[in-house]
């Protein structure tokens, strides 16, 4: 008997790819930025858009992170792209922050730098898709088991300071309230490649 997963979703995640003194510089520039409360919740504050070259503590972020998208992205699209990383904003969660299911719109490839260790309660979650309008059978209750076909949600089983996590962008994920006395700062980012090409058709993404 063979058994095949189909169409798999990749998520990658990097350890310590940021050292203690460039993150200690971060949350300093952090502590310093003016803030602006989510749309939901004052218990989760976020920055402004900025560059890939805008913090001068990380230096240039596009060619920094050049290696993991190209290699991201290679598993999505079969192909050693370019990426460009298109906008970045910084994520605070306070005890009892929390981030509602989402996507992210006109991007590919989003990741999310860990200024912190992650208290497990605050883990981000990523989502099967919801599906459309039609009835959608499920048999999950106290006898059933969980399998990687039959699960609808799927949770690192750690996330630390310095680390980074890539996913498509379409992945519907969300952060559950934050129960630990540690703050869980982070930088999230989109990123779209050179170009997409499908035989004849082209799509070029403006830098």
């Amino acid at each position: 008997m063979h058994i095949e997963g189909l169409f798999p979703i990749p998520v990658m995640r990097v350890e310590k790819v940021f050292n203690d003194s460039e993150l200690d510089a971060l949350q300093d520039v952090i502590d310093s930025s003016p803030k602006i409360a989510n749309a939901k919740t004052d218990l989760l504050t976020h920055t402004e858009p900025l560059g890939s070259n805008d913090i001068d503590q990380l230096g240039d972020l596009n060619e920094r992170l050049q290696d993991y998208f190209r290699d991201f992205g290679f598993l999505l699209f079969g192909e050693n792209l370019r990426w460009t990383i298109k906008e970045l904003w910084m994520n605070v969660s306070v005890t009892g922050g929390a981030q509602l299911i989402h996507t992210h719109a006109n991007s590919l490839i989003t990741a999310v730098i860990y200024l912190t260790d992650v208290h497990p309660s605050a883990r981000i979650i990523f989502h099967k898709p919801m599906g459309g309008t039609n009835f959608v059978f499920s048999n999950s209750h106290e006898n059933s088991t969980t399998t990687p076909y039959n699960a609808e949600r799927w949770i690192p089983d750690e996330v630390n300071r310095g680390d980074m996590v890539f996913f498509p962008s379409h992945l519907l994920h969300a952060v559950p309230p934050n129960q630990g006395d540690q703050t869980r700062i982070s930088i999230a980012m989109n990123a779209l490649p050179e170009r997409l090409k499908s035989w004849d058709y082209e799509v070029q993404f403006a830098n």
